[in-house]
């Protein structure tokens, strides 16, 4: 019965909605109002039906409160009225009567004193303010967030994803924290940005295709953004009413909650390609940290438990990652800088596997110094300051040495740790540090380039780096192993945008190094292997459907360009093909003709 009054009275307030002013909608939906867009007034509205979301219209909201101009002019009148008001209205404040107005000994507060204000009668602004705030006792304001239309199930129902596929990547909170919040998050601005914001990467790392089971992916993350968005300003803001410090008077809320909330969002804008806005609210994130003063931290700190102080450590060395991925993606600068404790603390509460796989990943991403960031700022802009030193070859070959140790250092590590009894790494995390080293080396060999430091044919004691065909000799053939070990190429995927970038960058390399004449001591049996290598790796590219367009053309235009180079290829079913098929081979193969030219032709 009680549901039915409900669904009454909501359907009472959208024909209401809609009749008005001869068919007018007078009042959006909850999800509508939230997202800003133009409402049908029906139950549901047209926009709730096509995105699949609970369409409610909410109370009517009641009558305004007078704003706090308001309140204080009310408040000047009513002390004026109290205290000879006539007097104080026609006069200025009077020094004197301020100075003698304190209680002493026996004496009783003068006709002008203000018992709130200690026998000070307010004469400013100023203390007005500080009278709403100082008063005693107030109680809290009592009031609950609505929604964007998505039940709590919803959230829920997201939460096995986000353990498998996100917080391996992301150990920051915890799935039963974030259960946590989406029960309160009703009551709590903090908690409903952050469990929308939580909701939205989820969808965005575990989603393969912007369409799902009919329902639009993008528009889906777009309306948990914007509410995500919409519920952190108002944190920010705090709790505002009568007696209550909230507004620009109150202290900023800094807290984890709202940190990663900007991480996720962040995130997120990165799948649209918004670097400005991923750039600016990871901006805001990192603030806070510094606030927190996470980089003062130190083990045994009896001011956090040292769990807390692990989970800072780990929320600031992933803002630092981040944003060295959106200085080489944008060219928008560095401001962090290692935490001087180095790898965050061990924390028992989080699994091995995760601990360790993300050391790995902040180790690794350490190779991007000071020195590496000015050498390729100054690359993509020459205007921009020079480093102070030189780039030489001894510096490319040391850096790829780094890599090459790190690459031995997370195998030895994972060794350790099943002989530990505690697991391995799962695909997840293997796919990350993998692809992230390749990409690294391809940055590496990238600045080598601009500076001419490459060389058809290296000397025997130099690094292979050094070589003009390293990436079509070592990293394509080490990323097309990977993926043909895969048990899942939505592993791949499930990084999101960053992954697939990388990717892109390191198969686009290696298109230009094959589109150079074919150095003098490779055999044309390694060439119709590097290109076979090739091949595969555009067609694994291909097969995700949030690849960019303007990737696929650019690749394609490299195609064209070995085309003519390599006799006849058959490029026609490449774009859309799979990168294998059911049997795990290649969907196109490179057939050897007699005189030793290559040319493709799909199995059959």
């Amino acid at each position: 019965m009680a549901l039915q009054t409900q669904m009454s009275s909501s359907q009472t307030a959208a024909a209401g909605a809609a009749n008005n002013s001869g068919g007018k909608v007078s009042r959006a939906c909850d999800a509508c109002r939230v997202r800003k867009v133009r409402c049908s007034g029906d139950q549901p509205c047209a926009q709730c039906a096509h995105l699949n979301l609970a369409c409610n219209f909410a109370p009517a909201p009641p009558k305004r409160k007078p704003g706090v101009r308001g309140r204080l002019v009310a408040q000047l009148r009513n002390k004026s009225s109290s205290h000879g008001g006539n007097k104080l209205k026609s006069s200025p404040p009077n020094t004197a009567v301020i100075q003698t107005g304190s209680v002493s000994g026996g004496d009783t507060p003068s006709a002008g004193s203000s018992p709130a204000a200690g026998g000070v009668p307010v004469t400013s602004i100023a203390g007005i303010v500080d009278g709403l705030y100082n008063t005693s006792p107030r109680s809290e304001p009592s009031y609950s967030i609505t929604g964007c239309g998505f039940s709590p199930d919803f959230f829920l129902g997201l939460l096995p994803e986000f353990e498998e596929l996100v917080y391996p990547v992301n150990p920051i909170m915890s799935p039963s924290e974030i259960q946590a919040a989406i029960h309160n998050m009703h009551n709590e601005y903090e908690d409903a940005a952050l469990v929308h914001a939580y909701a939205a990467v989820t969808i965005n790392l575990t989603k393969t295709s912007w369409t799902m089971n009919g329902c639009d992916v993008a528009s889906q993350m777009c309306t948990l953004m914007q509410y995500s968005l919409w519920a952190h300003r108002k944190a920010d803001m705090g709790r505002e009413g009568d007696g209550y410090p909230g507004g620009l008077q109150g202290e900023m809320p800094v807290t984890v909650k709202r940190i990663l909330t900007c991480i996720w969002l962040e995130i997120c804008f990165m799948a649209f390609k918004r670097f400005d806005r991923s750039f600016a609210i990871l901006r805001e994130g990192i603030g806070m940290a510094q606030m927190m003063n996470i980089h003062q931290h130190r083990e045994g700190d009896s001011r956090l438990s040292h769990t807390e102080v692990c989970r800072q450590q780990r929320i600031y060395w992933e803002m630092y990652i981040h944003e060295r991925f959106l200085f080489i993606m944008s060219g928008f600068p560095c401001i962090m800088v290692p935490l001087q404790t180095g790898l965050p603390f061990h924390d028992d509460s989080i699994p091995t596997h995760v601990a360790i796989g993300w050391n790995r990943l902040i180790l690794l991403f350490q190779n991007m110094d000071d020195p590496f960031l000015g050498y390729w700022a100054a690359q993509q802009d020459p205007s921009a300051p020079q480093p102070g030193a030189e780039l030489t070859s001894q510096w490319i070959e040391s850096k790829q040495a780094q890599l090459d140790k790190d690459e031995a250092g997370a195998q030895e590590a994972e060794e350790e740790m099943i002989a530990g009894g505690c697991g391995t790494l799962v695909e997840l995390q293997h796919v990350d540090l993998f692809i992230t080293r390749l990409w690294l080396r391809t940055l590496v060999w990238q600045l080598a380039l601009s500076q001419g430091l490459l060389r058809s044919t290296p000397t025997q004691n130099t690094h292979e780096g050094l070589s003009l065909h390293f990436p079509a000799q070592r990293l394509s053939a080490q990323l097309r192993n990977l993926v043909s070990r895969l048990k899942s190429i939505s592993s791949v995927v499930f990084h999101g945008s960053g992954i697939l970038q990388k990717l892109f960058e390191i198969t686009s390399t290696v298109a230009d190094v094959l589109a150079l004449p074919r150095a003098t001591n490779q055999t044309q049996e390694e060439a119709r292997a590097r290109l076979e290598d090739f091949f595969f790796l555009v067609q694994f590219i291909f097969s995700f459907e949030r690849s960019q367009k303007h990737q696929r053309d650019y690749l394609r235009e490299k195609l064209e360009v070995l085309q003519k180079m390599y006799t006849v290829v058959d490029f026609r079913d490449l774009a859309g093909a799979s990168p294998t098929t059911s049997s795990g081979e290649p969907a196109v193969r490179v057939d050897r003709n007699i005189e030793g030219d290559l040319t493709a032709a799909p199995y059959m």
